[in-house]
């Protein structure tokens, strides 16, 4: 079942009316100029944006927040990600916000960090901080992922010691060892500092 839907009138008149800009804007290449400019205010909602396939760029130029976006019938964090919307956005702090106060940071988490990939965008970020992501969580989305895993690192603050609350095991399933973790500036002390990790577990890890 889709996450947006059309609005009725009286939902429309709550939502707030577009300007011309905005019209133009998330109308462009579905519809020509001048029927943007006739069309009804409710005509362009959720499911018209997603009906016409309009490309999350037009939404961003047309300044839509997520808040604004739920008006026009979004119903949930998964209806932005129907839109098109990605973890990447999140780092925008002002589209994060709006979608924490539309549909709550919990159910924004859920939908956005679903991968390795994800994971990646938000490490480091303000997301991050707004959604309270801890580096255990974005680590367990990389799985079998040790690339990514190691990018993860490589933006998480600080240097050598984002692994508090990690578990040993979590790390494990990343696939990284002593000497990619070297890189980054976890040695066998601070690992085992930060991971309560016992000697075979740091074994396991390549650091004995």
């Amino acid at each position: 079942m889709s996450s947006v839907r059309s609005l009725t009138q009286p939902e429309m008149q709550s939502a707030g009316s577009l300007t011309t800009r905005q019209r133009l804007a998330l109308t462009k290449g579905a519809v020509d100029a001048a029927s943007a400019i006739a069309m009804n205010d409710g005509e362009i909602d959720a499911l018209f944006l997603r009906r016409k396939r309009i490309p999350t760029s037009q939404i961003r130029s047309s300044r839509l927040s997520p808040l604004e976006l739920k008006q026009r019938g979004v119903q949930s964090s998964v209806g932005l990600r129907e839109l098109g919307f990605d973890a990447l956005d999140l780092t925008d702090a002002g589209f994060c916000a709006s979608a924490m106060s539309a549909f709550g940071a919990e159910e924004v988490k859920r939908s956005f960090l679903l991968d390795s990939g994800d994971a990646v965008a938000v490490a480091g970020s303000v997301a991050a901080f707004q959604l309270n992501v801890p580096t255990s969580k974005l680590l367990e989305l990389c799985a079998g992922a040790p690339t990514q895993a190691r990018a993860v690192l490589q933006q998480c603050d600080p240097r050598g010691g984002a692994l508090h609350g990690v578990s040993i095991n979590s790390l494990l399933d990343t696939g990284l060892r002593a000497a990619a973790l070297c890189e980054l500036g976890y040695f066998l002390n601070n690992v085992r500092d930060q991971t309560n990790a016992i000697p075979e577990e740091l074994r396991l890890l390549g650091f004995m």
